[in-house]
Order: structure tokens, then C-alpha cells, then sequence
């Protein structure tokens, strides 16, 4: 197939957009809902020390997903480029590589994860009245580590190569059907925090299971293969993708510091305020990461047709997408801040936690308004394969400044000073 035969290099540049970017959005906020579905239901049918250990174990779940993302951003820019050229074989194998790495990588993880729990919840910071939920919870959901890697990646390689709806709807199912089993498990069959990751497991390897369906019935023009060639590309698709490991990775770091300093200052109640604000940073960052997730096979293939002027009006487009959604968010938690918080913490029997959320959303709400417009300028240097670019950007607004902010604001401003640390890091890197 000619380059110029590709919709993504030669259709309509709004139809061409959204036909990727909406299904991404629909599919990466399912993907992120499996997160938020099951702080829903451990928050109000478990308890709230459940809640926050969830919170502990996402930056171990998060580094994980993150070395997915790197991989396989990395590997999409390459295969983006090579079908732009109308070098299948080559896109090929890029994808076969790529599968493998993940694969085992994620079995490290689980191993790792499974043996060591007790180490590894304490380690992220879990006290003695956390670890009781940690542990159990972080042995069921390291079972799927490999499922929730594949997920993610088979939604991206699927959408550059150029069907973007079997990947959201495979996403969207999973979801729906976390929801589900979380239901059964927690509320009906009593299964506790246990039930939560064994829903989230199952939901992550029903998706994949279905978007494997592009590739055996041979939907695409991408396929696996034995003639993989030379393992260079998996280390430059790392180098290239590097950004978005730093941005997943800085997310882990961040949640790490935020959860032991607020069980140092505030206690468990400091940890179960942080969950609900962290899922609320999670949800609105899935957002705007669709957006720019989906410069990736929209710029790489018409870099690769040096189709430049319509990369402009994407980027043109991608902006005032995030714009959007970020005033959204903003908007929410100026307004109507109890309603949110209320969904996962009881404002009477957890008021203390919903007292200090409160306070902590109405200094979070400003980084909604800028994180969305980094976020895009990190993807889209990606996509130009620009790395070095990119890593600046991610590890400013996702470690760097966040972490000099966390150690320095609180000597001025106490605890106001933790929660504008994120504002301000977004804020500055802008």
C-alpha cells in the first residue's frame, strides 16, 4: 500500500484526528475507569485503609505500565515511520521484537512481585495497619502484570496500523467487565481487596485476548514474524520512548513521596486523602496522554510521507484538545469538589481524610490546566523522534520539579506547601 494511499497521510485532516484520537481517548479512559472502578468499590465495600493500599502499590504497577509504554511508543514511532514507507516487513518486525521484550520483562515483574510482597509493600511505604490489604492485593494483581503490558501495547500497535475501533472497543469491554466482576467479587462474594485485583486481572486479559483477533485473522498489514532482524531497534525504540517510561516513572516516584510524607505528617487519613486526588491526576492524565498518544501514529506516518503541513493543524488540534479537557477537570473541582471526593471517601465516617482532600483538590485543581498542554508537547517531540526533547519535558513536570517542590514548599507553607507542589512543577515547565 503507497503512502499516499493511507487515510492518515492523505484523508481529512479533522475526520482523520478525531477517528484516532477519540477511540484512544475512549479506550485509555476505560483503561484508566479499571483503576477508578476498583477504588469505587474497595473505598465504599471494603474501607478506606483498603483505599490507601491500592494507592501504595499503583507506583510499582505504574513503573511497570511505564516500561510497556516506552517500549511500545518507541517501537509504534518506528513501525508509524516504516509503513508510512510502505516497509511492511520491516514494521513487522519491530512488532515481533517488541512483544517479546514486554513478555519478559512483565514475567520479571511478576515473579519479583509475587515472592517478595511483604518486602515490596513495605517498601513502598505501607505501615502495619496498610500491609494487611497490600500485601494480598499486590500478589493477585502481579498474577497479570504480562496482561495489563499487553493491553496497552496491542491498543497502540493496532491503531497505527490503522484500526483504531478494535482497539477501543477490546479496552472498552475490559472495562465493563471489571465493573462486573468487581461487583461479584467484592459485594456479592465478599472477596475483599483480593476480589478487586483478581477483576482488574481478568478484565486486562479478556482484552487482550480480543485484540489478538486483528493480527490472527490478519485485519492489518502487521504481522509477527520469525525474520526479526537485528535488536538495535528495540534499544533505540527504548531511547526514543525513554520520555514516556521517565513520565510514568516520575508519576511512581511522585505517588511514593506523597504517600510516606503523608503518613509521616497526617497519617493513614493523609494516604486516603492523596488516593482520591491521585486517582483524580490518574484519570484527567489518561485523558490528555490519549491525545497525545495519538500524535504518535498520526505524526510518525505523515513525517514518514513528509506530509508536514497537516502535522501542523494536528498539533493545532491537539492543543486545544487538552485545553479542553483541562478547564473541564478545572471547572469540576472548583465547583463541585464534595461530589467527587464523596464517590470514594465517606464525608462522615472518613471525614478526616475528606477534609484534608478537600483542601488538597482546591490546590491540584490549577495543574489540570497545564499538565495536558506538556503532556502534548512531550508525545509530539516523540513522534519527531526527538528524545532528548521529550525527556527534558517529562522529567521536569514529573520528577524533577515535583520533587524539589515536595522537600522545599513544606518549609515555607507546611502542609499547603506538598499539595502546590505539582501545580507549580506543571506550571514551571509550561
Amino acid at each position: 500500500m503507497k503512502c499516499n494511499e493511507l487515510e492518515i497521510a492523505s484523508g481529512n485532516i479533522y475526520k482523520t484526528f478525531f477517528k484516532f484520537t477519540l477511540p484512544n481517548m475512549v479506550g485509555l479512559i476505560a483503561m484508566s475507569s479499571v483503576a477508578l472502578v476498583d477504588g469505587y468499590f474497595v473505598g465504599n465495600y471494603v474501607n478506606s485503609v483498603a483505599l490507601a493500599a491500592v494507592n501504595i502499590i499503583i507506583p510499582l504497577i505504574t513503573v511497570v505500565f511505564g516500561i510497556s509504554i516506552m517500549l511500545t511508543i518507541g517501537a509504534a514511532v518506528l513501525i508509524g515511520t516504516y509503513l508510512g514507507e510502505g516497509k511492511v516487513n520491516k514494521a513487522s518486525a519491530v512488532f515481533t521484537k517488541v512483544m517479546i521484550t514486554i513478555t519478559v520483562i512483565s514475567l520479571f515483574f511478576t515473579v519479583l512481585s509475587f515472592i517478595f510482597s511483604e518486602e515490596v509493600s513495605r517498601l513502598l511505604g505501607a505501615n502495619d495497619e496498610i500491609m494487611v490489604y497490600a500485601v494480598p492485593y499486590l500478589k493477585m494483581v502481579s498474577i497479570f502484570f504480562l496482561f495489563q503490558a499487553l493491553e496497552y501495547s496491542l491498543s497502540v500497535i493496532i491503531r497505527t496500523d490503522g484500526n483504531p475501533y478494535l482497539a477501543s472497543t477490546a479496552v472498552l469491554f475490559g472495562a465493563v467487565l471489571n465493573f462486573i466482576l468487581d461487583y461479584i467479587f467484592i459485594v456479592k462474594m465478599n472477596m475483599g481487596i483480593s476480589g478487586a485485583a483478581l477483576g482488574t486481572g481478568i478484565s486486562f486479559m479478556t482484552s487482550t485476548f480480543l485484540m489478538l483477533f486483528h493480527f490472527i485473522l490478519k485485519k492489518g498489514r502487521v504481522y509477527l514474524t520469525k525474520q526479526i532482524g537485528k535488536w538495535k531497534e528495540i534499544i533505540y525504540a527504548s531511547y526514543n520512548g525513554s520520555s514516556e517510561l521517565l513520565s510514568e516513572a516520575s508519576v511512581a516516584v511522585v505517588a511514593y513521596l506523597f504517600n510516606n510524607i503523608m503518613v509521616q505528617n497526617l497519617g493513614t487519613y493523609g494516604v486516603e486523602a492523596f488516593a482520591v486526588i491521585n486517582y483524580a491526576l490518574w484519570a484527567t492524565n489518561m485523558l490528555c496522554y490519549a491525545v497525545g498518544d495519538s500524535l504518535v501514529p498520526l505524526i510518525s506516518i505523515n513525517y514518514g510521507a513528509m506530509q508536514y503541513k497537516r502535522i501542523q493543524k494536528i498539533l493545532s488540534l491537539s492543543r486545544i484538545s487538552v485545553i479542553f479537557i483541562g478547564a473541564s477537570v478545572f471547572a469540576l473541582f472548583t465547583f463541585i469538589p464534595e461530589k467527587i471526593i464523596a464517590t470514594l471517601l465517606n464525608p462522615v465516617t472518613d471525614k478526616d481524610a475528606f477534609d484534608i482532600a478537600l483542601v488538597f483538590a482546591d490546590y491540584m485543581k490549577y495543574a489540570f490546566l497545564i499538565l495536558g498542554l506538556n503532556m502534548v508537547y512531550s508525545s509530539s517531540f516523540t513522534a519527531f523522534q526527538k528524545p532528548l526533547h521529550s525527556v527534558v519535558v517529562a522529567l521536569s513536570r514529573g520528577l524533577i520539579l515535583p520533587v524539589i517542590f515536595i522537600f522545599t514548599m513544606p518549609l515555607f507553607f507546611a502542609d499547603k506547601g506538598i499539595y502546590s507542589a505539582v501545580p507549580l512543577a506543571e506550571a514551571l515547565t509550561f
